[in-house]
Order: structure tokens, then C-alpha cells, then sequence
């Protein structure tokens, strides 16, 4: 399994995706009222506050690794279900937003599975002066991921067609 920092920068990388990249796709190219894409955006986060529950889960059940790989995949899925709600936009806006509901709903419950349970394993494998360090390279390495991510997909993606 990839080290907790690699993991940081998938999750950074693909929640990019949804929060960033279609957003632009949405109000830009759709023209959508920019409402649509900060509301889901601000719904994943809403979802994000069961990571109490995840979190519980992973330290009941002692198997972080499983939960960070349901995690990922999740956030995968939801994220492709995203991406292919957004396109339904321009010809079913009704049926677009209701997929993207549950795309996002499903993105915020994968970070919420995938991220609370690495930083739990983190916290349990890293000797407590090191626990800070450890936290600090986790989360560079998620805003590396987002980085990275923007721009190349903002490359991929001019002009939009």
C-alpha cells in the first residue's frame, strides 16, 4: 500500500477534481449559476462531517487499511459519477443535479473513510515526537496533489470541447 503522504496527494488530487475542475466546467462552459457547483461543493463537506463515524469505525474494527481502501475507491466513484452528472447538464439539468448530488455525497464519505482512517494509522505508526512532522508532510503532500492535479488538468482542458 502506498505511504500515508501518497495517499494524501491521490485524495487532494481527485477531490480537485470535483471541487475545482467542474466547477469551471459547470459555470464557464455551462453556464450554470454558480449557486449549483458551490452548493455541491458545499454538500461534500457537509457529508464530511461523519468522519467521527469513520473514524470509529476504522479503530473498532482495527483494519485502517481496509477502510482506507473503501475509502479511495468511494472517492473515485463518486468523483467519475461527478464528472459524468456534469455532462448530463446541458440536455437533463434535472436528472444532471441529482446524480451530482449523490456523487458528491459519495466523494465526501470517501475522504471522509479514506482520510480520517490514514491519519489514524498515521497517528498509530509514528512515534509521538514525530507525530507532527508526519502530519505536516501528509498534508503538503495534499496540497502538492491539488497543485499538481489543477494544472495539469487545466492544460488538458484548454480549449474545452
Amino acid at each position: 500500500m502506498a505511504t500515508p503522504a501518497f495517499r494524501q496527494a491521490s485524495i487532494g488530487a481527485i477531490v480537485m477534481i470535483a471541487t475545482s475542475l467542474l466547477n469551471r466546467i459547470m459555470v464557464v462552459e455551462y453556464a450554470l449559476a454558480a449557486a449549483i457547483p458551490a452548493g455541491l461543493v458545499a454538500w461534500h463537506y457537509a457529508v464530511q462531517l461523519s468522519r467521527p463515524l469513520w473514524g470509529l469505525g476504522s479503530d473498532k474494527g482495527g483494519r485502517r487499511s481496509a477502510w482506507i481502501l473503501f475509502g479511495m475507491a468511494l472517492l473515485g466513484f463518486g468523483t467519475l459519477v461527478a464528472v459524468n452528472a456534469t455532462f448530463l447538464f446541458e440536455s437533463h439539468p434535472a436528472l444532471a443535479l441529482a446524480i451530482a448530488i449523490l456523487g458528491f455525497t459519495m466523494i465526501g464519505a470517501g475522504v471522509g473513510a479514506a482520510g480520517t482512517s490514514q491519519l489514524a494509522l498515521l497517528a498509530s505508526g509514528v512515534a509521538p515526537t514525530r507525530r507532527a512532522a508526519a502530519a505536516a508532510t501528509t498534508w503538503i503532500m495534499m496540497v502538492a496533489g491539488i497543485i499538481i492535479a489543477a494544472g495539469t488538468a487545466g492544460a488538458l482542458l484548454d480549449p474545452f470541447s
